[in-house]
């Protein structure tokens, strides 16, 4: 990852599961978290929204390594949302959490050397804490007929039940087979988001001359405004004709957009030490000030943002009550503390194009 003057961005690509599984340390979007720490586990209580209490989803995880820290030698950050689009407000992260771990070379779960990228060979968990089911979330309760699948809560339980488990359970009850951890359950199709792999590079420093500027500052402008739409309801098809025509100027999305441009697909900057591309200068939140780190008192930093392209990716749309986010901007520990619990809460900032 680039840190100082240089800018990473992510794009995302199709990749086979087996190969986003932990112990290769992937970047990811959508499926089930990638966990680094396989021991302490958060809490699933710790990972409910704060608006309903409905267990979080997993989003995405970014491996960012920390090279000059010993003790981060493996360092991914996992971000997580609500699914209850009525929860996701305007400039609020109340749905939303961030999670910062990270691990020396030499550690409980993997080898010192790089793995091979081999599909048959095992990797066994049973050591390690029980994964739900639905969600990969750490599920501390089971099924009590099997005895062998797993749930951070009752809410999953029921759901896995519904969406296939009723049928399974009877064969599970009579056979020595375990469920696999990874792979998505037709109760998790339901409300997982797509995988991806998240794959980094290095951004141009100059508009590309394959990329017409004004026609992606357009795209981005009309997908900002649908958005906006999306969320009104009960207005006639003038009024929302009309309403979509008002957007202000705004030199700071005017920026946002040109930068963009450069990569219209990019889902993720990563620029450690470095200061965020905001979508607006609207919204006053951009001038938010950071909490030190709850864990060693020290100072935070920005590290990375999630654009809004990667709504287009994870199959969410602009209906009524859907999640959605102009940029999610996440600040963490400038030192990478070694601190608190395996899992520590960092900052996330979600700033919104309307007010």
């Amino acid at each position: 990852m680039a840190t100082g003057n240089k800018v990473d961005i992510g794009f995302l690509e199709e990749k086979s599961s087996w190969l986003l599984h932990p112990k290769f340390f992937p970047s990811k979007v959508g499926g089930k978290p990638a966990w680094l720490d396989l021991k302490d586990l958060p809490n699933p209580k710790e990972l409910t929204c704060n608006k309903c209490d409905d267990p979080l989803v997993f989003l995405c995880q970014i491996y960012a390594p920390y090279e000059e820290t010993s003790n981060a030698f493996h360092r991914t950050v996992f971000l997580f949302v609500c699914r209850n689009g009525s929860c996701c407000q305007t400039n609020a992260s109340d749905s939303f959490k961030v999670l910062r771990c990270q691990l020396p070379r030499k550690n409980d779960y993997y080898s010192f050397e790089p793995y091979e990228e081999i599909e048959t060979h095992d990797f066994p968990m049973d050591d390690w804490p029980k994964l739900c089911d639905v969600c990969g979330l750490r599920g501390p309760s089971h099924c009590s007929k099997c005895k062998k699948t797993y749930y951070c809560s009752r809410k999953h339980q029921i759901l896995d039940w519904q969406k296939g488990h009723k049928q399974v359970c009877p064969d599970l009850q009579t056979t020595d087979k375990k469920p696999n951890n990874f792979v998505v359950t037709e109760a998790g199709k339901s409300l997982l988001f797509k995988e991806w792999e998240l794959i980094v590079d290095e951004e141009d420093e100059e508009d590309s001359k394959d990329v017409d500027v004004g026609e992606e500052m357009d795209k981005l402008r009309k997908l900002m405004q649908e958005k906006r739409a999306g969320t009104l309801s009960n207005v006639s098809e003038d009024e929302l004709e009309q309403y979509t025509k008002t957007m202000p100027e705004d030199k700071v999305f005017n920026k946002f957009s040109k930068r963009v441009a450069r990569h219209p697909d990019q889902v993720l900057r990563y620029d450690r030490g470095g200061h965020p591309l905001w979508i607006t200068g609207n919204s006053g939140n951009s001038l938010v000030n950071v909490p030190n780190c709850q864990y060693c008192n020290g100072e935070r930093q920005f590290e990375f943002q999630i654009m809004p392209q990667l709504l287009n990716f994870i199959g969410v749309g602009i209906e009524i009550n859907s999640i959605d986010w102009g940029v999610l901007v996440v600040y963490t520990c400038k030192s990478s503390c070694d601190q608190g619990p395996a899992y520590k809460e960092e900052i996330i900032i979600k700033q919104d194009l309307s007010s």
